[in-house]
């Protein structure tokens, strides 16, 4: 029997409660079925059991499959698109965010998640502008981006806290060097 964590479910079960609606998942499936994740890595990502083990509590459960295998929770991008088509209005996209908080609190994070932030935090974006961008957007006449703030984004990330996290897997990673 899964144990249960009354938290996680006391905390997926509040963001289901928004205003004056209750939402209430009764596991049609529509989620899975609009996923462009799921469509395309089939049973390998499913929202609604992700929904489902966190209504229950299940956490430890789920964060096991997570150690197998991060895509169930990391394979989401956020696109809203379960959102949108859930009969239920169920926050899946909210649920999941916060299930992907509480996995980097757990340090339950895929090996690309700490090097993403870090290029993040160094560059203000995921994927800095390389000089070759730089000249093809000159010869199409867009212009070079605009500059990003790195010193909000490296504020922002001090306050959210996940220079903690990243500072964790710095030193892991410093230590197995």
């Amino acid at each position: 029997m899964p144990k249960i964590d009354f938290n996680v479910k006391r905390d997926v079960l509040d963001l289901m409660i928004g205003g004056e609606k209750i939402s209430y998942c009764y596991q049609c499936g529509i989620c899975n079925d609009v996923c462009p994740v799921s469509q395309r890595w089939g049973s390998r990502y499913n929202p609604r059991d992700t929904v489902l083990f966190s209504a229950l509590g299940y956490k430890e459960t789920l964060f096991l499959a997570i150690k197998r295998d991060p895509f169930i929770l990391w394979g989401c991008t956020a696109c809203e698109t379960c959102d949108e088509k859930c009969p239920s209005e169920i926050p899946i996209t909210e649920i999941i965010c916060y299930l992907k908080n509480a996995a980097v609190a757990a340090g339950l994070t895929p090996e690309f998640y700490p090097e993403s932030a870090r290029t993040i935090r160094d560059n203000g974006m995921a994927i800095p502008v390389q000089p070759a961008i730089n000249k093809r957007r000159e010869k199409l006449g867009i212009g070079l981006p605009p500059n990003i703030p790195v010193d909000e984004v490296k504020a922002i990330m001090e306050a959210t806290g996940i220079n903690k996290v990243l500072g964790k897997k710095e030193e892991k990673e410093e230590g197995t060097a």
